[in-house]
């Protein structure tokens, strides 16, 4: 198998397992789904996971355009940091807060009062999603990362030891260096 093709291959894995994660009992807004557009970089494969759930589950209500805007910061953000580990640190927070920012626009457009104090009750009852947001694409984002790190530099280095606490710091620390 050529490499295009393995990595498509893994991305559709992926995205297949990312969507499968969609119907397990999560917390709200806690998903791998963020993540996935952020550093997949397959933009069909993202959004095709995000129509095909809201098709599935009826997601697609007063404001749903907002959240599709949101989630096109993840891969926007993703794009720009390219494979620079410091962007990638930086940039996956920040496309969270992105997130929140336009998604509960939207929810104040389509259900709030078209005021300054409907705003801030829209964007304060909204903090506990945005910290589930922010919880599962720094577990999820920064997971799928430290993994891949492993992979690479296992596969590099010939290493078939398990996955140690002290190895993936050094993965990390080393691509920071290298970065």
């Amino acid at each position: 198998m050529n490499k295009m093709k393995k990595k498509q291959f893994k991305q559709l894995i992926s995205g297949l397992a990312v969507f499968t994660s969609r119907f397990i009992a999560l917390p709200p807004n806690f998903s791998p789904l963020g993540s996935f557009g952020f550093f997949s970089q397959n933009i069909f494969l993202f959004f095709g996971n995000i129509i095909l759930f809201d098709l599935i589950k009826g997601g697609f209500y007063d404001g749903f355009v907002f959240v599709y805007l949101g989630f096109f910061a993840y891969y926007l953000l993703g794009k720009l940091s390219k494979n620079n580990l410091r962007k990638q640190l930086l940039f996956l927070p920040i496309s969270s807060f992105i997130f929140f920012l336009i998604s509960n626009f939207g929810v104040w457009f389509a259900w709030y009062p078209h005021t300054l104090q409907g705003l801030f009750k829209c964007y304060l009852l909204a903090i506990p999603f945005y910290k589930n947001t922010m919880l599962g694409d720094i577990i999820f984002g920064y997971g799928f990362f430290g993994i891949r790190c492993f992979i690479e530099r296992s596969q590099k280095n010939n290493i078939t030891v398990p996955i140690q606490s002290k190895l993936l710091v050094d993965l990390v620390m080393a691509r920071i260096k290298s970065s």
